[in-house]
């Protein structure tokens, strides 16, 4: 008796249903130099933040943050003047008044004021007031505003000036 199957002999060619397409070597060199840039980003961002300095703080740039220093209202001579005359302390003629402006100035309370005058600055009512320095030929001229008092100095400008 045959058998029930036959068994044909093999063909040379392979079964189309089994091919695959060669690879592309354009592809793998593409992924290839991605993945290394990959890696090479990777390392390099690792490195620079490992050498950081540590956390920067940004800072805001902006005309409200620049300051300029005020000059004093009267010149070096005329703040000299000051003390040869009677002083005119405006709103600051009470002392205990002046004493709390003196004091929220850094000065002690009990400081000798040798010279004083009441001004307008930038449409305000300003008291100028002449004070002993640390050596006797040096005075210290300090502008505040007229509501000086212990919790806000209003001061407006301040100069040292040595006495002639």
């Amino acid at each position: 008796m045959e058998p029930p199957h036959t068994v044909a002999p093999a063909s040379t060619t392979a079964a189309t249903h089994a091919s695959r397409p060669a690879p592309r070597t354009g592809r793998l060199v593409a992924a290839g130099v991605g993945v290394a840039a990959v890696l090479a980003a990777i390392g390099l961002g690792t490195a620079a933040l490992l050498q950081s300095a540590g956390p920067t703080h940004s800072t805001l740039t902006s005309a409200s943050m620049i300051t300029v220093t005020p000059t004093m209202p009267i010149s070096s001579r005329e703040l000299n003047a000051l003390i040869a005359r009677s002083p005119d302390f405006g709103p600051l003629t009470d002392p205990k008044r002046r004493a709390a402006c003196l004091s929220a100035l850094g000065y002690p309370s009990s400081v000798q004021v040798l010279g004083a005058e009441t001004l307008q600055v930038d449409d305000k009512q300003a008291i100028v007031l002449v004070l002993p320095g640390e050596q006797p030929d040096v005075i210290i001229g300090v502008t505040v505003t007229a509501t000086c008092s212990s919790v806000d100095t209003g001061l407006i400008a301040d100069t040292t000036v040595r006495r002639p």
